[in-house]
């Protein structure tokens, strides 16, 4: 049985190794503001300093930390796909 947390750790798994081969996938992302919002499935958001990426399920936050490359980041400095 899959289960929610396996689902979204193979996803981001596969999305980030798609932004190391298509960086131009990048130019299409938007940055996050205030009113980004992350809905029920959440929002992948990419590091602007690694360009690697996880998943967010609310943005009520002012800065988080990338798992990748442990930057701290402020929100609206995150890019959001879609």
């Amino acid at each position: 049985m899959t289960t929610l947390s396996t689902y979204v750790n193979w996803s981001e798994k596969i999305l980030n190794e798609h932004l190391k081969t298509e960086p131009s996938w990048l130019a299409t992302c938007s940055k996050v503001n205030r009113y980004t919002r992350a809905g029920k499935d959440g929002k992948f958001i990419i590091c602007p300093k690694c360009h690697q990426g996880g998943f967010v399920f609310h943005f009520s936050w002012s800065a988080l930390s990338c798992q990748h490359c442990d930057t701290m980041i402020e929100k609206n400095q995150w890019k959001v796909t879609g």
